[in-house]
């Protein structure tokens, strides 16, 4: 007779999966990793990478779904006053910045794959949609506690948040300090919280 696998044990491989891909997607590339390289870097056979997920792009999509509910976390706890506004969006940057380097790399060598792979294309703009819902939800927000006029295009301001962040991600790589960054955040975040409110 078998074990009982618990579900605690199959959230702990799944994550555990989703870290070694991060790994070889950032040692290899997306293009180059294979499932084995995936299964040697955690130290699983194949199969069981196979049994949490059917294919690259769906590990890739995995990857993106666990940063996107780390920030809806992380914005939950902050933005609890207006006055702290610029001051959180600050510690945003801090806090998001510094956990993210390997999956970055993984981000943008996944953007240049999608031109030639139709279903990593699909899952980055599947991903993109979530993450501008996530930050207008977060613009309706504020609009709604009454820190930005209501008369503002939440749409066109989270848009530009989330490329204004991906910008300065692309400089952060390309290897712009990230002091230079960080202040070319807050400055610019400071200038348009003060146009919206």
């Amino acid at each position: 007779m078998s074990p009982k696998v618990t579900q605690q044990y199959k959230i702990e491989i799944r994550e555990k999966i989703i870290k070694a891909a991060i790994d070889a997607f950032s040692k290899y590339g997306f293009d180059r990793t294979r499932m084995d390289d995936v299964a040697k870097t955690a130290d699983l056979s194949k199969g069981t990478i196979y049994l949490h997920f059917k294919s690259k792009e769906d590990l890739f999509y995995a990857i993106c779904e666990n940063n996107l509910a780390e920030a809806k976390q992380q914005i939950s706890t902050m933005f609890a006053k207006k006055e702290d506004l610029v001051s959180e969006i600050e510690r945003f940057y801090d806090v998001f910045r510094n956990k993210k380097t390997a999956n970055e790399r993984v981000f943008f060598e996944t953007i240049a794959e999608s031109a030639r792979n139709a279903e990593l294309r699909k899952a980055l703009y599947k991903q993109r949609m979530n993450i501008f819902e996530t930050a207008i939800g977060w613009v309706n927000l504020q609009i709604e506690r009454g820190f930005f006029r209501k008369n503002i295009d939440a749409n066109a301001i989270a848009v530009g948040l989330v490329s204004l962040y991906d910008g300065l991600t692309i400089n952060k790589l390309l290897g712009v300090s990230e002091d230079y960054n960080k202040k070319a955040w807050v400055e610019t975040i400071r200038a348009i919280i003060i146009g919206i409110s």
